[in-house]
């Protein structure tokens, strides 16, 4: 066989096809002491250098320290690298968003027409607290309304019914004949009324105030929060958010609407109580 001569094996026998080997096969490898030369010198400064030397000088011959590195784990006296802090997806979020003060665009590309009025002192970003999840779509918010609607009407509207269905005949202040309440109705769905206003308070007030969710939004799986904290709002804001849902209704209930294009999806009544309705995704 021919050292410098590369030959085919075709499974079985030797062919006669062959090739001269590549120049790096024939160079002549490098001697050990440098190998062991070169690692020494990359391990100066760590300390691995310094027990390799020590070794040598002592034994005449190089010897592998007693704890060896393996590629892969930490550097023995070097602290680790600090991992980098989490970053979060609001956070991420540019500094110049509309509703802050800044011109930049909206999730659907359009920018704040009224500017700074309705946004907080500079950038958004929410602060330390666990984040949540995303700012909900306005569907999602609709369906929780109306489930709060439903459950704290149902004792108000079963007394007008009650109401509707007890009443007699009897005459109006003209003389025509028209069906009057009775009494005993009168104070049923007074009574319904009453049941009906401590349960929106226990819900939209205590419930979300305390917690971030009323019984529709718990239903529904959307969590109020604080715009700069993502804690929930307390009580007394939370009551103060459901009594500004008045303004949402200026010029024909635009307020409602505004999350349909709003980069936080925050109605009027959001942003005047820096809250923020998230899609919890617990």
């Amino acid at each position: 066989m021919t050292p410098d001569v590369q030959r085919w094996f075709d499974g079985t026998d030797w062919t006669e096809h062959t090739r001269p080997l590549p120049e790096a096969a024939l160079r002549p490898a490098a001697p050990l002491n440098a190998v062991v030369g070169a690692a020494v010198g990359a391990g100066a400064g760590t300390g691995i250098g310094d027990r390799a030397a020590t070794g040598s000088a002592a034994g005449g011959s190089w010897q592998p320290a007693q704890s060896a590195w393996v590629p892969g784990e930490p550097i023995p006296g070097l602290a680790p690298p600090p991992e980098p802090p989490p970053v979060s997806p609001w956070a991420a979020a540019p500094a110049s968003a509309p509703w802050a003060g800044g011109t930049g665009a909206s999730a659907f590309g359009t920018t704040s027409p009224f500017g700074a009025a309705l946004g907080g002192p500079g950038g958004w970003a929410p602060g330390a607290g666990s984040l949540l999840g995303e700012p909900a779509h306005w569907g999602w918010r609709v369906l929780a309304t109306l489930l709060d609607q439903i459950l704290t009407t149902i004792p108000y509207l079963a007394g007008i019914l009650y109401l509707q269905i007890t009443s007699v005949p009897g005459l109006d202040a003209y003389g025509r004949f028209t069906t009057v309440p009775t009494a005993q109705g009168v104070v049923v769905a007074g009574v319904g009324a009453l049941v009906t206003l401590v349960l929106w308070f226990v819900s939209r007030v205590v419930q979300q105030g305390r917690t971030g969710q009323s019984w529709g939004k718990r239903i529904v799986g959307l969590r109020t929060v604080h715009e700069t904290t993502d804690q929930p709002l307390g009580m007394w804001w939370a009551f103060v958010r459901d009594i500004a849902h008045v303004v949402n209704a200026f010029l024909f209930y635009l307020g409602y609407l505004w999350p349909l294009w709003d980069q936080r999806r925050q109605a009027f009544s959001d942003k005047l109580t820096h809250a923020v309705v998230l899609r919890d995704p617990h």
